[in-house]
């Protein structure tokens, strides 16, 4: 079991988001961080799959069409299907999680048939440990009472909506319940889930412990790992959030400055 103090980040969160929520309201502030987390979440999702774009390659891709040496077809394909599901299906209000929403993403982001698996698969390599989802006839059944208690309990502490977001995260990926796509459709099912519960969207570092999550709670039933990726996304977009207000309010004192400025030469 892995030691990490989550109680005294439930507590920092819980301090600083009612404020931070507040300057979401601002359109000059929601517009810019919304953006900018479309852009990151797109490669950040992709690069945990193994996509090579940079966050600058992709935004340029995304944002100009424009392409560079070195890259697969696929890899933009990747990030064009991924950009899209983004657009089309993540709500940064109040969403249902059903069985449709889930198949239309997995469909978006792969370009496959719209549905669930009818193949049995294994995933991970002899170096990290091979898992071996249920069979895909078991898909359905497990897929139906994966959305039936997908919300958390209305009562629970934000500490415990977490832990509980992070083990149906976990949840999904096990049940893998398509062939191709699981990793992406789950962490836009996970970022919706947090808006969900009143809490902020979040961008995984490719290079964070998040597969680490999924072997520590194969082998010790542990979701703090995960918990842990999930608080340190809070706070990272806590940031943007507060740096975007900041720089709004330096930009327009400015502006308000020279206005009066002029105003007096007159």
């Amino acid at each position: 079991m892995i030691n990490i103090n989550l109680k005294e980040k439930q507590k920092k969160i819980e301090f600083v988001l009612p404020g931070t929520k507040e300057k979401l309201k601002d359109n000059l502030i929601s517009e810019p961080f919304y953006k900018d987390f479309k852009y990151s979440f797109c490669w950040s999702s992709n690069a945990i799959e193994g996509n090579t774009l940079s966050l600058d390659e992709t935004i340029s891709l995304l944002e100009y069409d424009e392409v560079s040496a070195g890259h697969s077809f696929r890899e933009y394909d990747e990030a064009k299907r991924l950009y899209s599901a983004i657009e089309k299906y993540l709500s940064f209000e109040n969403k249902e999680i059903t069985e449709d929403f889930i198949k239309d993403i997995a469909k978006e982001v792969t370009g496959r048939e719209k549905g669930y698996r009818k193949e049995n698969v294994c995933i991970g390599t002899l170096s990290e440990a091979i898992y071996y989802p249920p069979s895909f006839e078991k898909v359905e059944e497990l897929m139906a009472e994966y959305v039936r208690n997908i919300k958390p309990f209305n009562k629970l502490s934000l500490g415990d909506k977490i832990k509980y977001i992070a083990k149906k995260h976990i949840e999904f990926e096990r049940i893998h319940p398509f062939t191709d796509g699981n990793g992406r459709t789950g962490r836009i099912i996970l970022n919706q889930s947090l808006i969900n519960e009143g809490l902020l969207p979040i961008v995984i570092e490719p290079k964070s412990k998040y597969r680490s999550a999924f072997k520590e709670y194969n082998n010790n039933q542990d979701t703090s790992l995960m918990e842990n990726i999930i608080y340190k996304g809070q706070f990272e977009s806590i940031e943007k959030i507060e740096r975007i207000a900041k720089s709004k309010e330096i930009t327009l004192g400015k502006t308000k400055e020279k206005l009066h400025s002029e105003k007096q030469k007159i």
